[in-house]
């Protein structure tokens, strides 16, 4: 889908943005944050870029490494993103940082959203245990995909947490196919699936989900590719696609159209590093 040649040139654009002293900020000119740089680092492992890269960037999320294997959204604020920490401990497993990877999974363990009782007016199962965006408040599609993501890459795909993560993200579903950020409906209405999110749900199920079980939510993505627009949504739903073995070709020929054509300027580096992961045709979220 890409050649050798595109990929150097998209990566070189990537990479150019990094700050003195490691870290990759969302946009040029801002500072540096671990979402843009985690996703920088599996880009550069999916396309088997040169370790001379990836060192200082893995310095730079090393030192946003709490004690308890927690990982902030930037030095200045450690106690933040902490949703952040399965994306980067399925990037020390990808580089062999076993101390850090293994802390970071027991942190992943330990965090769990609320639930709370039952209503018989709302469908969806709110004993379910997911992970939150923020510690102490209800469980999200992201963070819940994430945190099953990074124990199944971590050789933990099997935890209850992992397995009840599974069960939390199939009953949030939307009926009709895909995935919003949380509920499924509202007062009984369907809420509108997002891209992004619909594709990193379909990579924490494969595996352990029958495809026909998520049927609704392939055929989505297969049937509107015409509909995806935005880098994220373009570079997550193709790596859906892919987790379960369907066609992604017409969603990654659009992604690489957008990726060449973005400006600098407008650039977002965790998108358009999603976008190289998708591309690559690499998979960096097995074992």
């Amino acid at each position: 889908m890409v050649t050798a040649t595109e990929a150097a040139a998209l990566v070189s654009r990537l990479t150019a943005m990094a700050i003195t002293g490691g870290g990759i900020p969302y946009y040029k000119g801002s500072g540096p944050s671990a979402e843009p740089t985690l996703l920088t680092l599996l880009a550069l492992s999916a396309l088997g870029m040169s370790p001379h890269h990836a060192k200082p960037l893995l310095s730079w999320v090393g030192c946003l490494q709490n004690p308890d294997g927690s990982v902030g959204i930037d030095a200045r604020y450690l106690g933040q993103g902490l949703w952040l920490t399965p994306v980067a401990a399925v990037v020390f497993h990808r580089y062999d940082l076993r101390e850090a990877r293994d802390r970071a999974r027991s942190f992943i363990v330990e965090l769990k959203s609320v639930t709370i009782t039952n209503n018989p007016r709302i469908r969806q199962d709110n004993t379910l245990t997911g992970w939150p965006w923020v510690p102490g408040t209800f469980g999200w599609v992201e963070p819940t995909a994430w945190s099953v993501i990074a124990l199944s890459v971590c050789g933990s795909g099997d935890h209850p947490r992992a397995v009840e993560g599974r069960k939390f993200l199939l009953d949030r579903e939307i009926p009709s196919g895909g995935w919003n950020y949380g509920n499924p409906a509202i007062n009984d209405r369907e809420l509108l699936p997002f891209w992004d999110t619909t594709g990193l749900a379909l990579l924490a199920l494969r595996g352990a989900t029958d495809a026909g079980r998520v049927r609704g939510s392939l055929e989505l993505l297969e049937r509107f590719p015409e509909k995806v627009d935005s880098l994220c949504g373009l570079a997550w739903a193709s790596v859906g696609l892919d987790a379960f073995k369907r066609d992604a070709g017409r969603l990654k020929q659009k992604l690489l159209a957008v990726m060449k054509s973005v400006p600098d300027e407008e650039l977002n580096a965790a998108h358009f590093a999603a976008g190289l992961i998708a591309l690559s045709g690499k998979d960096v979220f097995g074992p």
